[in-house]
């Protein structure tokens, strides 16, 4: 599976994408603003975006719905974010498939995300 992941937190992007890809066996791309998730997920084919809600540029929710708007097929979304008020989780379940909290477990990143892909599917 080819992932996209847009972390701004270069801890944080660089303990996912090591989970994700000697755990979970996933290829990731990682970028570090809004604007270049966007332009990677328009520009490449991914198979998930897994996408931080607050970052530089353009924030993870305007990211989300910018490339439903502009790509014909969008692939699943999952935001991965420390927001956890009520009106953030219904805003990343109405325009996600699912949210994952920070801080995560990274030996459960690739599991957390199975199951979010499962439930949605």
């Amino acid at each position: 599976m080819r992932i996209l992941l847009a972390e701004d937190d270069p801890n944080i992007s660089i303990i996912a994408k090591l989970s994700l890809e000697k755990l979970g066996g996933f290829e990731v791309t990682a970028v570090n603003d809004g604007e270049q998730a966007l332009a990677a997920a328009l520009t490449q084919l991914y198979d998930l975006i897994l996408l931080d809600e607050m970052m530089p540029k353009m924030n993870g929710l305007k990211v989300c719905q910018e490339y439903k708007s502009r790509c014909p097929a969008p692939r699943p979304v999952i935001f991965l974010s420390a927001k956890s008020q009520e009106a953030d989780l219904r805003e990343f379940t109405e325009n996600g498939v699912g949210f994952i909290s920070k801080p995560f477990d990274p030996t459960q990143l690739a599991t957390q995300i199975e199951a979010i892909l499962a439930s949605a599917a």
